[in-house]
């Protein structure tokens, strides 16, 4: 048996299938392996990594992406999106002398938001999201 990759239009689909059914599920890896055993049906031959399931995910617009984070020391800068890859842009308050001060950073695209210690996300959990 030869190992196959299946088209993205084909996972894209059973992605939502698999989250219309399920509604949330709880890790990437969880997510792969159902969308990979419903493919299987199709043909047995199919491989699909976890890398590949959140990379297309994020392509679609009824599911939210959560990323649970652990606590860094110190954080360096962060210019792209851990989750989709994009550019953050920084979050901005005011301190108690009303000045500008930066106190995290957020992705447009994907909402991923974090503050300057808590970015490197450890866990995705995939939630679908009813139209209208």
């Amino acid at each position: 048996m030869g190992r196959k990759i299946p088209r993205s239009d084909f996972v894209i689909h059973t992605i939502k299938e698999v989250l219309k059914r399920r509604k949330i599920v709880q890790s990437q890896e969880d997510l792969c392996f159902f969308v990979l055993e419903k493919m299987k049906n199709y043909n047995p031959d199919f491989v699909l990594s976890p890398k590949r399931v959140k990379e297309l995910v994020i392509k679609i617009p009824n599911i939210t992406i959560k990323a649970k984070t652990k606590r860094m020391p110190k954080m360096t800068k962060l210019e792209k999106c851990p989750v989709c890859k994009k550019k953050v842009e920084k979050i901005h308050g005011r301190n108690l002398l009303n000045k500008k001060i930066q106190i995290g950073y957020i992705c447009k695209r994907c909402g991923y938001t974090t503050d300057l210690e808590a970015f490197m996300p450890m866990k995705y959990i995939f939630i679908w999201k009813k139209k209208g």
